[in-house]
This record gives C-alpha cells, sequence and structure tokens, in this order.
C-alpha cells in the first residue's frame, strides 16, 4: 500500500523542529553529492552550514524542504518521514518549514505586506485572520513601517527581512536558509541577522548554509563543515 500523509508524519521519534538524518545520501541524476551524511538537530538550534561552493549545502537544505528525495538512509524533518513523503504531498509538508533564499522572490508590483500576506492565502492554511499574521510578521523582523511599501521603495537588507517574515508568518519551526546575506552589505547583513535571531530566540530552529564567516562566528550556535565528496 502506498504511505498516505499520516504515514509519512507518523515518525513521533523526532519532535516539532527537529532533524535527524541517518546515512542519507542524495544527488541529482546520476552523481551523489552528499552520501551516508548523518545529522542530528535538535529544536531550538542555530546551525551554520558552511563548505566550499558545489560541496552540497544547497543540496542539503534542498533535501530538507522536500526537493530532492533521499535514495538512502532515513531522514526525518519536524516528525516527517521524507523517505515515505510522496510528490502529492510535499507541499502541505513545506507548510511545515519556512526558507529563505539568496534572491529576495518579492513580488515587485505587491506591497510588503501584500507579499508577506499572499502565500497564507494560497496555502489556505488554518488561520483565522491571515491579515493580522501577516502584520505580525513584519513587525517581528521590523518593519512595520514598510508595510505598504512596494519592492523598489526598499532597500537590499529591508527586502530581505520581508522574505523572512514571508517565510515565519505561518509559524514555522524550522527556518531554512540559503546565503540569505549573499547580496548585502554590512549593514544590511546586520539587519538582516537580527530578524533570524529573533526567530532563533523565540524556540525556532534556524538552518543557514554561508560562505560568510562572519556570519558562521557571530550568530551560529553549532557549525557544521561538508567538503566535497571524493571522487
Amino acid at each position: 500500500m502506498i504511505p498516505d500523509w499520516e504515514d509519512a508524519r507518523a515518525d513521533e521519534t523526532v519532535g516539532r523542529g527537529e532533524i535527524r538524518l541517518t546515512d542519507v545520501s542524495v544527488g541529482y541524476d546520476n552523481g551523489t553529492i552528499l552520501d551516508r551524511m548523518t545529522l542530528e538537530v535538535e529544536r531550538g538550534e542555530f546551525l551554520c552550514v558552511e563548505g566550499p561552493s558545489g560541496a552540497g549545502k544547497t543540496t542539503l537544505l534542498r533535501l530538507l524542504y522536500g526537493s530532492l528525495p533521499p535514495r538512502s538512509g532515513t531522514a526525518v524533518v519536524d516528525g516527517v518521514d521524507l523517505v515515505q513523503l510522496r510528490p502529492r504531498h510535499v507541499s502541505r509538508f513545506r507548510r511545515r518549514l519556512g526558507c529563505v533564499f539568496q534572491s529576495y522572490e518579492l513580488l515587485p508590483h505587491l506591497t510588503a505586506r501584500e507579499n508577506v500576506l499572499l502565500p497564507l492565502q494560497l496555502a489556505q492554511m488554518a488561520i483565522d485572520v491571515p491579515e493580522e499574521r501577516a502584520s505580525d510578521a513584519l513587525e517581528a523582523v521590523g518593519l512595520s513601517d514598510k508595510a505598504h511599501s512596494l519592492p523598489a521603495q526598499l532597500s537590499g537588507g529591508q527586502q530581505q527581512r520581508v522574505a523572512i517574515a514571508r517565510a515565519i508568518a505561518h509559524e514555522p519551526a524550522i527556518l531554512l536558509a540559503d546565503e540569505p546575506t549573499g547580496n548585502l552589505d554590512p549593514v544590511a547583513t546586520a539587519e538582516v541577522m537580527k530578524a533570524f535571531e529573533v526567530f532563533h530566540e523565540q524556540g525556532g530552529t534556524v538552518i543557514m548554509a554561508t560562505h560568510d564567516e562572519a556570519l558562521r562566528d557571530n550568530y551560529a550556535r553549532r557549525v557544521i563543515r561538508i567538503d566535497p565528496r571524493a571522487a
């Protein structure tokens, strides 16, 4: 019998906001990027993933986000068994996570508040007043005064903070970030990292891939390094 969504999220050994990878291999086409990787992340950790380009940092985040299925091993994220997860349930699984990319991916014709609100409406989540949730998320990242501004009227750091607000508006337990400050100057980087710290201080789990040694040294509570797989 094909496991349904209830079966995929039945692993109660891994709680809310926790991650367990055991001997996981994942890759693209015929190539393996991560080979027999084991990783445990507790709820409320701030984990930095470092390594050179091509080592597999983005691959790891794509695995955790449900974009790449594991080829072998066990992978449980926020209580969901990714091995049992079927494609039709990926979108529901992703509602349990937040994800921030290097590119802000804001819709230029929508205000900051509308950019945060739209995913809440499209996902049809059980949120009584999504408009209030969007406003609360902008307040959490310090942008209440920019709620009605278009992306073109915002600085790079402000746009990235809107992206973070969008990622946390549905109150995920885990926030994934792929080089979130790669396009920002030091001042904007500090603004963005403050938003991550607020999420973390409220008990959220943060997994951040970055090349930036300053971010690793100043913000991460734990660091793991991924090196390119030996040929």
